[in-house]
């Protein structure tokens, strides 16, 4: 008798980033111009995005602190790496566009 294993196909979700070096962040390089980024939590927080099918996982994980942003953000979504850095992406369709890794309360 012969058995089969299934490995379930693991689709990314992130299908495209909002500048180059979130991209270039998240494919394994440490950048200049993130001064302060705690780069662990960047990665992990990226991977949990990449790994998330809806944004329910997301909210599930406290630690994330995802939280929808405002104003002329809106239909945007946020996680929290470390004081002033934060993930920011558009969730549609099960999928996260214009990832981007920024400072977004900066002036």
């Amino acid at each position: 008798m012969t058995y089969y294993t299934r490995h379930p196909i693991v689709t990314p979700v992130i299908q495209s980033f909002g500048d180059s070096k979130s991209r270039r962040l998240f494919e394994g390089g440490r950048l200049r111009g993130f001064r302060g980024l705690d780069y662990e939590r960047a990665l992990m927080l990226l991977d949990a995005l990449d790994a998330a099918s809806s944004l329910a996982p997301l909210r599930a994980l406290r630690a994330v602190r995802l939280h929808a942003l405002t104003g002329d953000r809106r239909g945007q979504w946020a996680m929290t790496v470390n004081r002033r850095w934060r993930v920011t992406f558009r969730f549609e369709a099960g999928n996260a566009h214009e990832v981007t890794i920024e400072d977004y309360h900066k002036g």
